[in-house]
């Protein structure tokens, strides 16, 4: 089953874009690099672009035309494996296989088997590409001088792939759950009162016999009774609670009164 793998993930593995520079006209025509072979170095290989007029589908070996020659051949007749073998035996130091019928635009150049006898590289050639560059190689006295160069930014190894399919939603999500952390903290510290404002608030011994007409015997947040010499937070409001009940409230809470929703930290009226 390792032979399908090409054709499932073809468009994932190899997806990588070269171009090829003609010198003399400074025009660049698209290309699109094998799937095996060695891959082109960032100063890319320049070289003399020649059909071999012996056999224009390199599917046999040829004598060199010239050297430091790239061999543009046709697709067809054979494999590309097939081609790219027999120029690399005729001394080319590159392949580039042409389409001169279809219209499909760039295929991936695929080779079952083993392949680490290929020292060369090769790239496919569209049928618009192939045709004007197999024209230019004709019109012109000498060998066409050319640089094979390979288009970086749209280089996508599976690795990359995978990494923004998967990896980057949930780093998103990621940023996207600790911005609303952070905002929600930031929220609480506006609502909550500081430690040390609360801390600062007088505070009074519960005394049964010295209860006043309006003044409350439980604490309207536990509501549970006062108990003499209880400690109770009186709040700038005047209304009073236990201590450790309305200092909770007031730091991990709220900073208004229980009762009256007064702002504590707000100054006195």
């Amino acid at each position: 089953m390792r032979w399908l793998y090409p054709f499932l993930f073809g468009t994932l593995i190899s997806s990588v874009y070269g171009s090829l520079l003609v010198i003399a006209t400074n025009e660049t025509y698209a290309d699109r690099i094998a799937s095996f072979g060695p891959r082109l170095t960032e100063n890319g290989k320049v070289g003399y672009l020649v059909e071999p007029t012996a056999d224009p589908t390199g599917c046999r070996k040829v004598e060199a035309p010239c050297l430091d020659w790239v061999a543009l051949v046709r697709r067809g007749g054979c494999s590309f494996i097939t081609k790219v073998r027999n120029m690399q035996q005729s001394g080319a130091i590159a392949i580039a296989v042409g389409d001169p019928d279809h219209q499909s635009g760039w295929i991936t150049m695929y080779a079952p088997g083993d392949t680490s006898d290929i020292t060369i590289p090769s790239i496919f050639l569209a049928k618009s590409e192939y045709r004007a560059l197999l024209y230019l190689s004709k019109v012109v006295d000498t060998p066409m001088m050319i640089l094979l160069q390979l288009d970086d930014f749209i280089t996508w190894p599976l690795l990359d792939i995978l990494m923004i399919i998967f990896v980057s939603p949930s780093v998103m999500m990621i940023f996207i759950y600790i911005s609303w952390r952070l905002r929600q903290k930031n929220r609480l510290k506006q609502l909550v009162a500081p430690v040390d404002v609360v801390s600062k608030l007088s505070t009074k011994r519960f005394s049964l016999e010295k209860l006043l007409e309006n003044e409350a015997e439980e604490c309207a947040i536990c509501l549970e009774d006062y108990i003499n010499g209880e400690n109770l937070r009186v709040l700038p409001c005047r209304h009073d609670f236990h201590a450790f009940c309305v200092d909770a409230w007031l730091t991990t809470q709220k900073k208004f009164c229980p009762i009256c929703k007064r702002d504590i930290t707000c100054n006195p009226c």
